[in-house]
């Protein structure tokens, strides 16, 4: 409801509301304050408000000249899906019980699964109670500030390139890369068009329900961004742990400026660039790795370790003057390591990852650990 007043309210006038006093004193709240309390009252339009004035930061951005041409900021929408939002006061997690007590409601929620940097919290924050109609299930976010020590290591630098047919290629100084493949990703995304156009082939016979269609078509689109999300989310968590144990300090990622933000393109399915750059470096934030973003123009025409123009060959290879060839995606990341001031290694040693739904599978073993039939390998 408050989404929608101020997205009416900018729509109408261009002033943008991102103050919580305005709408704390609207006579037409008075019942949903009493059904929250005033201080969950007070953390719902909290949520509100940080979304409009992380708005008007961004107008501000891009009258500056510094966003990029892609990055058009819109409105906040009205939300779609239940969201119930508890201040940081209101509730307490008891850890031995694996259950959330919300104070004003006198309410004890169970919950699965671990808690994650509670112990190491400095302060919880807002916990926010959310409902996947996918998976259909509860899941609880707990916002905690935590303090992260940072160890007295020599400096490793790491260059990522965002490819179009792999998720990430990553190579350090050290000389070790990492690919990441998009093949689930790419099958679960033309999947997705075959059931939807199954379902459209359907919706041609006289008898069929056009609520029914419309419900399992966009059920279909959900499941497929659920599903991207977590190969996303499980690509960046093991890439940031995977660079840990490598001792990285410092991660350079190429930034496609002139790709439009999260559109897939059909054929490659073009990956989300922008939401697998935050998910990156939300993960190798948390295990105290900086993140950083470099322009990635011309990054795979160029040859990293002679600065020549690279001759594109097939199997996603590219071949200098000077004689060597080399995969174009390490090629690209490491010269997205050198724009980052880092040292390009003389040799490199890759290992290969395919990220899932359900995890990460290293190339040549399977989810039990044992190896995969030998791949046939490149003439």
């Amino acid at each position: 409801m408050e989404h929608a007043r101020r997205r009416a309210l900018y729509e109408r006038t261009g002033a943008i509301d991102y103050s919580v006093k305005g709408a704390y004193h609207d006579p037409s709240y008075a019942q949903l304050k009493e059904v929250l309390g005033s201080k969950n009252f007070d953390e719902a339009l909290c949520l509100v408000s940080e979304s409009w004035k992380s708005f008007k930061e961004l107008l501000k951005l891009k009258e500056r000249g510094e966003l990029p041409t892609w990055l058009d900021p819109k409105p906040p929408k009205q939300l779609k899906r239940l969201i119930i939002a508890v201040k940081y006061d209101n509730y307490r997690v008891l850890e031995g019980e694996k259950a959330i007590w919300l104070r004003y409601y006198n309410v004890k929620l169970k919950f699965k699964g671990e808690l994650r940097w509670w112990r190491q919290r400095l302060q919880q924050g807002r916990l926010i109670i959310v409902y996947d109609d996918v998976k259909g299930a509860w899941y609880a976010h707990i916002a905690s500030e935590v303090k992260l020590k940072r160890g007295a290591r020599a400096p490793l630098k790491c260059g990522i390139d965002l490819g179009q047919e792999r998720l990430a290629a990553a190579v350090t100084e050290s000389g070790v890369a990492l690919l990441y493949r998009g093949t689930v990703l790419k099958s679960e995304y033309h999947f997705l068009k075959m059931e939807v156009s199954e379902l459209d082939k359907r919706a041609r016979f006289a008898d069929f329900d056009v609520q029914v269609w419309l419900e399992k078509r966009k059920w279909l689109y959900r499941r497929f961004r659920m599903r991207k999300r977590e190969i996303i989310k499980n690509m960046a968590a093991h890439l940031a742990k995977m660079l840990l144990e490598l001792g990285a300090t410092e991660i350079y990622i190429g930034y496609p400026r002139d790709i439009k933000r999260d559109k897939p393109t059909e054929g490659n399915n073009a990956w989300p660039y922008w939401q697998t750059i935050k998910e990156i470096a939300r993960a190798a934030e948390n295990y105290g790795i900086a993140v950083y973003l470099v322009p990635e123009e011309n990054t795979s025409r160029i040859c990293a370790r002679h600065g020549c123009e690279v001759v594109r060959e097939p199997r996603g290879l590219v071949r200098c003057p000077y004689g060597h060839a080399m995969h174009a995606d390490l090629n690209a990341a490491m010269n997205i390591l050198k724009r980052g001031g880092g040292r390009v290694p003389e040799r490199v040693k890759t290992l290969s990852f395919t990220p899932t739904p359900e995890g990460v599978i290293e190339r040549g073993k399977k989810r039990g650990g044992k190896p995969d039939s030998p791949a046939p390998r490149a003439g």
